[in-house]
């Protein structure tokens, strides 16, 4: 073969080679789009049984079963049915303090009990319920905490005509449940506090942080296409921080220091733009405490005492009332 001939065949497996690489950095840019927006709009869910089973064996179902419980429905946005259940004592009946507790992704409204006993101990009766697409409800896409915050404000006007005797409503979100539980403020200003635990700020915050966790990070902008396009999800909406503005309700932002899902400056960045909002805000880090192990980690009766703490301190509960809890 020629020496032109050799130089010829070399820049044909060239460009053969080049063009290959091209196709599998497009195809992995569409994987990015389609595979990411497609896991997290419709996760493999844990079932009642399997989300049981964990709570009581890391020791956080605790009295649980002797409360009285109520199964119920309400209807949420474009009448998407919700399942709820009510949990009171004698203790929490007559008090006019109640809790509604959004769970995470994937999870369902049976992971919520491990926050009961602590807001029992409070005199708040509890709503946990499962958010749209887990748990007992019907088949639909997850947003993170967009379409799941106007569910919330359903439950919300819902909880107002059910319980005529509410002085106090409180929101405690776990997760993909704290976005839902802040997003909120942008359809109602009936809560009186809000218990946010490692939460996002962002939906693309979060989406990004896990790409350039990688140093892939094209992929975190493919991810927000396939968001809008796929299922029509603005992921910089869905934002907690952004809904903070022009709010004054109470937060108590916890998250675990080691968590390895959801980065710990996610709640520093909240905290710190709730404090310019002039919202009264306080910010709990637990020590060796992972993704959703804050409670397990510190301990349901330090978890309580410390919920406690920041009611008084807000000014959401009287003094006496944080004495006797106390």
């Amino acid at each position: 073969m020629s020496i032109s001939g050799k130089k010829a065949s070399k820049k044909k497996v060239l460009k053969i080679v080049l063009i290959s690489l091209a196709i599998f950095i497009v195809l992995n840019l569409i994987g990015a789009a389609v595979g990411t927006s497609t896991s997290i709009t419709h996760p493999s869910l844990e079932s009642y049984e399997n989300r049981i089973a964990s709570v009581k064996e890391k020791g956080l179902w605790g009295d649980f079963d002797s409360y009285d419980k109520q199964d119920y429905q309400v209807s949420g946005l474009d009448g998407y049915q919700l399942s709820c259940t009510f949990v009171s004592s004698k203790e929490t009946r007559g008090t006019g303090k109640y809790v509604i507790i959004s769970h995470g992704h994937k999870s369902n409204k049976y992971a919520m009990v491990k926050f009961v006993d602590p807001y029992i101990q409070l005199g708040f009766s509890c709503i946990i319920y499962d958010q749209r697409g887990h748990g007992a409800n019907a088949k639909a896409s997850c947003s993170m905490g967009g379409w799941e915050a106007q569910d919330l404000d359903y439950l919300i006007k819902d909880t107002y005509s059910r319980y005529k005797d509410v002085d106090i409503l409180g929101l405690h979100g776990e997760s993909m449940g704290s976005s839902t539980s802040l997003n909120v403020l942008r359809y109602t200003d009936k809560v009186s506090f809000i218990v946010a635990d490692c939460g996002m700020e962002s939906l693309k915050y979060m989406v990004h942080d896990m790409y350039n966790d990688m140093y892939l990070y094209p992929f975190g902008t493919c991810a927000d296409i396939g968001f809008k396009l796929l299922y029509n999800i603005d992921t910089s909406a869905v934002s907690g921080i952004e809904a903070l503005k022009g709010r004054k309700v109470p937060i108590l932002f916890v998250h675990g220091a080691d968590d390895d899902w959801i980065d710990v400056d996610n709640s520093k960045d909240m905290y710190d733009a709730a404090v310019k909002e002039g919202i009264y805000s306080e910010l709990w880090l637990v020590p060796g405490a992972k993704h959703g192990e804050s409670v397990k980690v510190a301990g349901q009766k330090a978890y309580s005492e410390h919920i406690s703490s920041f009611l008084h301190n807000a000014g959401v509960v009287r003094t006496e009332e944080h004495a006797d809890a106390a």
